[in-house]
């Protein structure tokens, strides 16, 4: 996910690199308070998680609900909510999505070990692939999420800076445009080439991608031309046994990338 940056935005540099159990899908304008609802819900649900019990799972139909009220970007930002025009409220709700994610990825790592020195960063390893074993589908739920959530603030930030030329944007303002293309850049870089790494499955994989496809024009529109371009770079092999469902999103985010001209909020990377 600084220079002069209000602390909202300096927190978009740390995102990594979801009231309500109805059944029933509340109206459009209530999204906004069922994704505070259920974050707050599923919080609570996971500081009572222990070892022997394991964090809240998708696969408990009450969790899953609380999920699709958090984890529903397209319903959410499409909300007529004043509170989702607002770039630090904004910011607050990705952190929060983030942060639950880091939860699960974090799970037990700071549970005492009778360890020390190599054999702890061992154990540490291994409880990191149990959790992504364990939680990878609620991983890769917050982390499409993310790719939403991150388009959103985008949005944001180019309304903003095209009320004005280019010229006219102060030495702060273009810093902190910096910070924000580069911290959302570095988490677009991210989960793009989740697509080669071996420990996330093709289901999960094709949901980040998919996202992150979605979205990859605005994501793109962020970075210089050359850092596009390493991107693409860091890309070649992804085709090596790649399953047949990756094969689109990754050509549209190819697509994307290959993209040479640079207007808007790439100048100040």
């Amino acid at each position: 996910m600084t220079l002069s940056i209000s602390t909202p935005l300096r927190r978009i540099g740390r995102l990594f690199c979801l009231s309500s159990i109805l059944l029933a899908p509340a109206a459009w304008a209530d999204s906004y308070a069922d994704f505070q609802q259920a974050s707050a819900r599923l919080e609570a649900l996971m500081a009572t998680a222990t070892s022997q019990s394991g964090l809240p799972r998708l696969r408990d139909p009450a969790v899953a609900q609380l999920f699709a009220n958090i984890a529903d970007g397209p319903r959410l930002f499409q909300a007529p909510v004043a509170a989702l025009q607002d770039m630090e409220q904004s910011v607050a709700l990705c952190e929060r999505a983030t942060n639950l994610g880091k939860a699960y990825y974090r799970f037990d790592l700071e549970r005492p070990l009778p360890l020390s020195g190599t054999e702890l960063q061992q154990a540490r390893k291994e409880q990191v692939t149990q959790n992504l074993a364990n939680y990878g589908d609620e991983m890769s739920t917050f982390f499409a999420f993310g790719m939403h959530c991150h388009a959103h603030l985008i949005r944001l930030m180019e309304q903003e800076f095209s009320a004005q030329p280019a010229h006219a944007v102060s030495g702060p303002e273009r810093l902190r445009a910096r910070a924000f293309s580069k911290g959302s850049s570095t988490m677009f870089a991210t989960v793009v080439q989740f697509v080669q790494v071996p420990f996330w499955t093709v289901a999960q994989k094709k949901m980040m991608l998919e996202a992150a496809a979605q979205h990859a024009t605005a994501n793109a529109n962020l970075m210089a031309p050359p850092l596009r371009e390493r991107l693409l770079s860091s890309l070649a092999d992804a085709d090596t046994d790649l399953d047949p469902s990756l094969v689109p999103a990754l050509a549209t985010i190819r697509q994307a990338l290959a993209a040479t001209s640079c207007a808007g909020l790439c100048q100040y990377y």
